[in-house]
């Protein structure tokens, strides 16, 4: 009886553990998409006034090592969420649940 305590326990901490971590990636890409937007927009203004000169081929390169480290990390991530069992179930049926009811919700209002 103890061991299912135990697991239940470790899952149902998971699963705390993940809809927080989902409410605040919610809340953290919100910020993050208006911060880059206003970012894009002056630098925008910047490059139409001729001020300053963009150079896309550097941009695309920063991007794209950008991307490949997230694509890493969150290899990472999945691989250590998988090894820890019921926590790991509980933090990503959290987390997922999380998102989706954040999505639901936000299409509402």
């Amino acid at each position: 009886m103890e061991v299912i305590s135990n697991y239940g326990l470790k899952g149902l901490l998971g699963f705390l553990f993940g809809a927080t971590v989902a409410f605040l990636v919610s809340i953290s890409l919100k910020a993050m998409k208006i911060i880059a937007l206003a970012q894009f927009s002056f630098l925008g203004f910047l490059a139409a006034s001729g001020i300053i000169t963009i150079n896309l081929g550097r941009l695309f390169e920063i991007v794209n090592d950008i991307l490949s480290w997230i694509a890493a990390s969150l290899e990472s991530i999945f691989s250590s969420i998988l090894e820890l069992g019921s926590f790991g179930a509980g933090f990503a049926g959290g987390f997922i649940g999380t998102t989706l009811l954040l999505e639901k919700l936000n299409e509402e209002s």
